[in-house]
């Protein structure tokens, strides 16, 4: 019974100082001003830009990647995986519409020779490796 007691005048004298540190506070508000991020989707790339990063590309692993254009809609079609509609995130990165694709491809005015660098992050089970749900595998390409 002494046991019990002690814990409950002990949880009681912790618990004090929060109570009146949350009272004596002043509220804080945050000013609607600061810029939002712009969901995929309404990202927009120059066909100039684009033009630059589209072909065809060897994967890290062995497979191939193809970046493309038809209309006004870029697409990657890696092995394995097929064809996936791609958003902008920036004129050199792209995300596929379902979260399962990202493509990060090098600024190719900053590339000091013809080839070109690209980092893929997509599921693990497409890159040909055992893999449970969820688990990603970030590959390099080059073209």
């Amino acid at each position: 019974m002494k046991r019990i007691f002690i814990v409950a005048a002990l949880g009681a004298l912790l618990a004090a100082p929060a109570v009146t540190a949350q009272t004596s506070q002043p509220e804080v508000r945050v000013s609607a001003s600061v810029p939002r991020m712009v969901q995929p989707g309404l990202g927009n790339i120059w066909y100039e830009e684009f033009d630059m990063v589209k072909g065809d590309y060897a994967l890290s692993n062995g497979k191939s990647m193809q970046l493309s254009m038809w209309g006004n809609r870029m697409y990657a079609n890696i092995d394995g995986m097929g064809r996936t509609q791609l958003v902008a995130l920036s004129p050199y990165s792209f995300v596929s519409r379902d979260p399962q694709l990202r493509i990060d491809v090098a600024d190719p005015s900053l590339s000091a020779s013809t080839r070109l660098d690209a980092l893929v992050m997509m599921p693990a089970r497409f890159a040909g490796r055992d893999a449970g749900p969820g688990e990603f595998v970030t590959l390099v390409a080059q073209r």
